[in-house]
């Protein structure tokens, strides 16, 4: 695939070839006093951190509105919550790139969800529960599925811990 069109598929692919490329001509003397070779190599990785780190803030703020959602199911927020974590849900999946992967650690933005969900829902005397899972009980692919949405992510949460509260888990 050329550049022109990695660029505009995955740009965070572009980034890190081009980032390697520059690497490589900075290393050629006759080049080395031209560009200042440091700081737009650094300019152009940060490019691509930047790409999937918003993909992560939005499968973050996504968790922590299900979060929110199992621990007050009745709260009149809990509209506000749907369409925000179905907006983020979208929102990620239409920028995900499949090289972004290696960044995006679900457990990571699960433990950041839990403390956004916790501090959010502190005002109204809301506590979540000790039984949430430390780890993230949704994997990065159920994430990006189209089929995962805010009610349906919330009910597989309370199916995943009140099966691991039965006495026959």
């Amino acid at each position: 695939m050329d550049a022109e069109t990695l660029y505009h598929d995955d740009i965070v692919a572009w980034a890190e070839q081009q980032a390697a490329a520059l690497r490589e001509l900075a290393g050629r003397p006759e080049l080395s006093n031209a560009v200042d070779w440091e700081n737009l190599i650094e300019e152009v990785e940060c490019l691509g951190r930047s790409e999937w780190k918003g993909v992560a803030s939005q499968l973050r703020n996504a968790l922590a509105h299900i979060l929110k959602g199992y621990c007050g199911p009745d709260a009149l927020s809990r509209l506000a919550w749907s369409v925000e974590t179905n907006t983020s849900l979208r929102e990620a999946r239409d920028d995900f790139r499949n090289s972004m992967r290696q960044n995006l650690d679900v457990d990571v933005m699960w433990t950041k969800a839990f403390r956004q969900a916790a501090d959010a829902l502190t005002p109204y005397r809301v506590v979540i529960p000790p039984r949430i899972p430390e780890r993230c009980p949704f994997t990065l692919d159920d994430l990006l599925d189209e089929s995962l949405t805010y009610d349906s992510a919330v009910r597989r949460l309370y199916d995943r811990l009140t099966a691991t509260d039965s006495p026959n888990a």
